[in-house]
Formats: structure tokens, sequence, C-alpha cells
């Protein structure tokens, strides 16, 4: 088992990686079953939010409304992660939103 890794979490605009975007990054390093440190942002989806998303997440439409674009976010994020393991639900889905592609990065 790992005693350090990164947990990540984020927030959507719906379930489909082809059609939905990333509304918000969260993501903590753990080291020794501490959180070490935090990473978090929101991520400007270049479009409105449905009243349904807004409902679900508590994210609004201002809240979004200077939020750095996905291409921006993900550099930092993974500078945060470093090569740490990484655990998250909808991973995946991260990783198929940036334009640039995970392996321009690894």
């Amino acid at each position: 088992m790992y005693d350090t890794y990164v947990s990540i979490d984020l927030e959507t605009t719906g379930l489909n990686p082809k059609r939905d975007r990333i509304i918000e990054i969260g993501a903590i390093r753990v080291e020794q079953g501490q959180i070490a440190e935090e990473f978090s942002t929101f991520v400007d989806p270049g479009r409105k939010l449905e009243e349904r998303i807004t409902e679900l997440t508590g994210i609004r439409d201002e809240d979004l409304a200077d939020a750095p674009q996905l291409d921006e976010v993900f550099p930092k994020l993974l500078e945060f992660m470093g090569e740490l393991p990484l655990l998250g639900h909808s991973i995946l889905f991260f990783f198929e939103k940036s334009s640039s592609g995970p392996e321009d990065y690894f």
C-alpha cells in the first residue's frame, strides 16, 4: 500500500468526455495518511452551465467567470501530482479533455 499519493476529484458539466467539460478540479497530496498539500481551481468550460449542473454542484456561471482554461490548469496539476500514484473517480475524463493530451507531459 502507498503511504504517499494524490487524490483527485472533478466536477463536470456531465458524464460524457466527448461532449461535457470539467468545471472544477480538487486534489490533495496525502503523505503517511495526512493531507500534506491541496490543489483547487475552477475551470472555464467555455459555455454557460445548465441549471441542473448548478443545482447538482452548487457551481454558478459567476464562479467560472474568471477561471482559467483547462490547458492552463493541466500543467499546474501535473506539477502538483509529480510522479505520485493517482487516486480518483473519472480520472480518464480529465486526460481525454486535455487538448494537448497527457503524452505531451509524460
